[in-house]
């Protein structure tokens, strides 16, 4: 999976490690998550000016788009991730469904 980031300078390097971790954590070893873009906004609006994170993955045949806005970049970075591992989540649980793989619920337990 490549991650590639644009206009990310005021985001700390350690905070984007830590976010490429956790999409790398999430892609695992599936090879359904080719193509990653985070494009960090800056809105210089004197009304308006939060931050806007847009992240953008190629998903094996679907196009995954997450995008949050908020006062600082680096919490916009997180609520972002935050969406999109539900996203990617999503899609793989309905993907599962079509082909059949469908994950049983255990029985419940009876009562004695």
């Amino acid at each position: 999976m490549e991650i590639h980031w644009v206009h990310a300078e005021d985001l700390a390097e350690v905070q984007r490690e830590a976010v490429e971790q956790r999409l790398r954590g999430l892609a695992g070893q599936k090879g359904d998550l080719m193509d990653v873009r985070i494009v960090v906004r800056s809105s210089r609006h004197h009304q308006q000016g939060d931050d806007e994170v847009r992240l953008t993955c190629d998903a094996r045949g679907k196009e995954i788009v997450a995008v949050r806005s908020a006062p600082d970049a680096a919490l916009a970075l997180n609520q972002v991730v935050d969406v999109f591992e539900r996203e990617v989540r999503r899609l793989r649980e309905r993907r599962a469904v079509r082909r059949g793989d469908r994950v049983q619920a255990p029985p419940e337990a009876s009562s004695p």
